[in-house]
């Protein structure tokens, strides 16, 4: 922990978040885990599995949601919802943040896997309600690099 008690407010928000991600889990069947990544893939709060795992959960749906971003940048608004249904499976990428067309925001998104029995509009519904409670505090400012100069 650091003299100042940065260490310790950092872990109890991530504690907090990821306790706010299990209470999603019971109120979503079927949902097998969820996480909040930064739109750089780097995990911010999961449950329900391995700190590697959710490592790796965080870095696909980054890039899921950078594609389907990519795909429609010159289009007015935002990515809001990626998709991919497999036959073990469905993973949710939804955006965190209301600002869509903000440029100088690091998204944070919201992931969730569920089983192949997983009503989609339950679980899309749920989650909607999950970003809705905390949007106001996931949209992550820009980085700005040691140099002065805007990051990423």
């Amino acid at each position: 922990m650091q003299s100042d008690g940065r260490q310790t407010s950092a872990s109890s928000a991530r504690e907090q978040l990821s306790g706010l991600l299990t209470a999603f889990l019971a109120k979503a069947p079927e949902t097998t885990s969820a996480l909040l990544a930064s739109g750089d893939g780097l995990k911010m709060a999961w449950t329900e599995q391995p700190a590697d795992e959710a490592d790796n959960l965080a870095a696909v749906t980054s890039g899921l949601y950078s594609l389907g971003r990519q795909q429609f940048k010159a289009c007015p608004g935002g990515t809001r919802q990626v998709v991919v249904e497999h036959d073990g499976g469905t993973l949710f990428v939804m955006s965190a943040g209301s600002q869509f067309g903000d440029a100088e925001a690091v998204r944070t998104v919201l992931a969730v896997v569920t089983t192949p029995r997983a009503d989609a509009g339950h679980v899309g519904y749920e989650m909607e309600s999950f970003i809705r409670g905390l949007d106001e505090h996931l949209v992550v400012a820009a980085r700005v690099n040691a140099f002065g100069g805007q990051g990423l």
